[in-house]
């Protein structure tokens, strides 16, 4: 028995798991030994919602850290070498590398700096480009980079709205030196990326963040991203879903040739799930989580989505079909029942 739980929610327990197990089976999940029933006295993850939460999870991991929007998106609809990449963090990235050479013929102003502000054409529509910097060779503290995207287009992505960064610190040249680093400070205003092809596939953000990166060389990268609080509206298969706030998150990503690896920890607030035991989730990789490149791009990994009272999905993705979802109610590490999904299945409940 668990220490602090009364008997009688025990007898509860017991009295339902018979009749919950049936109803499971009826429900073509696949149920471990362990207790199919959880009490719904508190916020919990069970069975009948665990395939949604990872579903949400993982989705919102994705699309802040992955090479598609989100798992709602067709990975197939992705090519493996999109430039500036969709998902939020290494777009930042792709942004910051296509924008910071550009500020080489600048106007001095005052305080010793150069001012440039120019407008630059995408596949289709335009970005235009300010920026204020100490000289053209280096990152130094202060320089400011700001992007207003009106209807650009890069190949299948459509971008809108304001991204202003302002250097922290910084030693070589984004997309100039073989490499560099910097940390940078990251506002989104209403900043939308968006799919060409239907079904339509966006995120707008809003909010502030702070990007440490490494350009390691040609096609190695590491970031860290941190924010307090970022506000995601997303689109979904054309729908428009309701907000998701992401807060206390910290992501730590490598790019290389083949994938991105990415860990990350997050609170996610899901208005679609709002008065639910659902409204309020913790969301942890357990170690790295592959998000590959090319087809199929749907993350491999574990992903740890907890509720308040520390109830637990561990959702292992297992290949480009099947995530296993293993139940832990207490998060003590013993497995209180499995269940089997596929991303098909998970893309449906977003």
């Amino acid at each position: 028995m668990k220490p602090g739980l009364p008997l009688t929610r025990w007898r509860a327990l017991a009295s339902h798991c018979a009749s919950a197990c049936v109803a499971l089976s009826l429900a073509g999940c696949h149920v471990s030994i362990g207790v199919g029933f959880f009490d719904d006295e508190d916020a919990l993850i069970d069975p009948g919602n665990a395939a949604s939460a990872a579903a949400t999870g993982f989705d919102t991991l994705v699309s802040l850290a992955g090479p598609v929007l989100g798992i709602a998106d067709e990975p197939f609809r992705v090519p493996a070498d999109e430039t500036p990449r969709r998902a939020l963090v290494p777009g930042t990235f792709d942004w910051l590398e296509w924008a910071a050479p550009i500020r080489g013929p600048g106007v001095p102003v005052s305080g010793g700096r150069f001012s440039s502000d120019q407008t630059r054409a995408c596949d289709s529509g335009t970005v235009r480009v300010t920026a204020v910097f100490l000289n053209s060779t280096v990152f130094g503290a202060g320089d400011t980079i700001e992007l207003d995207a009106a209807d650009c287009r890069f190949g299948g992505l459509l971008f809108e709205g304001r991204l202003a960064m302002r250097v922290i610190d910084g030693s070589g040249y984004p997309g100039a030196s073989a490499a560099w680093s910097t940390r940078v400070s990251v506002d989104y205003f209403d900043w939308h990326t968006g799919t060409i092809a239907l079904p339509l596939q966006a995120r707008t953000v809003n909010g502030r963040a702070v990007l440490d990166a490494q350009r390691l060389d040609a096609v190695d990268a590491a970031m860290d991203f941190d924010s307090p609080v970022l506000s995601i509206d997303p689109v979904v298969s054309g729908a428009v879903r309701a907000r998701r706030a992401v807060e206390f998150l910290s992501l730590r990503l490598t790019v290389g040739v083949g994938n991105v690896r990415v860990s990350g920890d997050f609170e996610l607030f899901d208005g679609r799930f709002a008065g639910t035991d659902l409204e309020t989730l913790r969301v942890r990789s357990d170690g790295a989580i592959d998000l590959p490149v090319s087809p199929p791009a749907l993350p491999l990994g574990i992903l740890l989505v907890s509720a308040p009272d520390d109830a637990g999905v561990y959702a292992r993705a297992l290949d480009a079909t099947q995530v296993r979802l293993a139940l832990d109610r207490f998060l003590d590490g013993q497995i209180d029942a499995t269940l089997l999904s596929t991303w098909s299945e998970m893309r449906g409940l977003l």
